[in-house]
């Protein structure tokens, strides 16, 4: 019986898309209780925070429901000018849910260096240097790479093929910057984890070198965070380096699928091992951010489309 390759590929990025919308609308009815929250704080950055955040997901909830349009459009044959117009778009309005993170910047900012008055932080945290790497550098890099990346990938998205050369190189930055964003959102946590203060300790017991040092399971999703997300980052520069030298010659459809499929396989990983041995070494600043507050966990379905793609022969 021969499998049709296209077919799974159609299911696999069905699946993504909608996982992607999905999780994204449950996030925006998780966030959107906040707001209410927030006004009973008495500085205007916590309020920033939640409005400002929960209209960051709306635009990503109207980007993911544009691409499901674009591809729904693609695979009705509608005409490839729409379908660009609509991907363009949903570009557009996820380089603005990036924008959206700008109050953490400042919150981030406020409270690292100690100029919140200590109220920025509801739960009675103290602010600092685990505080600048958890929340500052973080969204200081996704808020300057993701917007200016995406919307110059946008303005080279053309249906003319000498632009062919712009969209591969545009579009390698692109993926590059966002495994840079998840490899630092990640790896700062981890950093936070490690110099947390002591009179943080009630709130998060597992902190120090020891939670690495101690767990050999700790040890190596550290490693999986800390070197592998560096290194596919790397894979996926090189993955687009060819199409980019030759365009011609176009992207490997089957290296697209190989980056989809080890991102998604990290996520897996990292909520696996959790759901198996639990918070090891106690509850930490690293793995309570990662399970709790991760608006991209919809990421552990990518090999659903990924490994389809392995199998595929063509190039783009």
């Amino acid at each position: 019986m021969k499998i049709d390759k296209s077919l799974l590929i159609k299911v696999g990025l069905s699946i993504v898309l909608i996982s992607w919308s999905g999780y994204t609308i449950y996030w925006f009815f998780k966030v959107i209780g906040w707001i209410t929250v927030a006004l009973t704080y008495t500085l205007l950055i916590d309020w920033l925070l939640e409005s400002v955040g929960t209209l960051g997901l709306i635009f990503r909830i109207c980007a993911s429901l544009t691409a499901i349009l674009a591809v729904a459009y693609y695979w009705r044959g509608k005409g490839l000018p729409r379908v660009v117009k609509l991907v363009r778009l949903a570009i557009v309005f996820e380089a603005f849910y990036f924008l959206a993170f700008i109050p953490s910047v400042i919150f981030g900012f406020l409270a690292g260096f100690g100029f919140s008055g200590g109220h920025t932080l509801p739960s009675g945290e103290e602010g600092g240097l685990w505080f600048i790497f958890e929340t500052l550098v973080p969204t200081l890099v996704l808020v300057i790479i993701m917007p200016i990346s995406l919307l110059k990938f946008r303005s080279k998205l053309t249906l003319n093929p000498e632009s062919r050369k712009e969209i591969f190189k545009w579009g390698g930055i692109v993926g590059v910057s966002y495994i840079i964003v998840f490899w630092l959102t990640y790896f700062t946590q981890w950093i936070a984890a490690f110099i947390l203060p002591k009179s943080l300790a009630s709130l998060y017991p597992g902190y120090g070198l020891q939670l690495i040092l101690n767990h050999p399971i700790n040890m190596f999703t550290f490693i999986l965070t800390s070197i592998g997300l560096p290194l596919l980052a790397v894979f996926v520069w090189l993955s687009f380096l060819p199409a980019i030298r030759d365009p011609d010659k176009g992207l490997s459809v089957r290296r697209l699928g190989i980056i989809l499929t080890l991102l998604g396989g990290y996520f897996i990983t990292v909520i696996a091992l959790f759901r198996v041995f639990g918070p090891v070494g106690g509850d930490s600043i690293w793995i309570i951010f990662f399970m709790y507050n991760n608006a991209d966990l919809w990421c552990a379905t990518l090999p659903a489309l990924g490994i389809p793609m392995i199998f595929a022969n063509n190039n783009l």
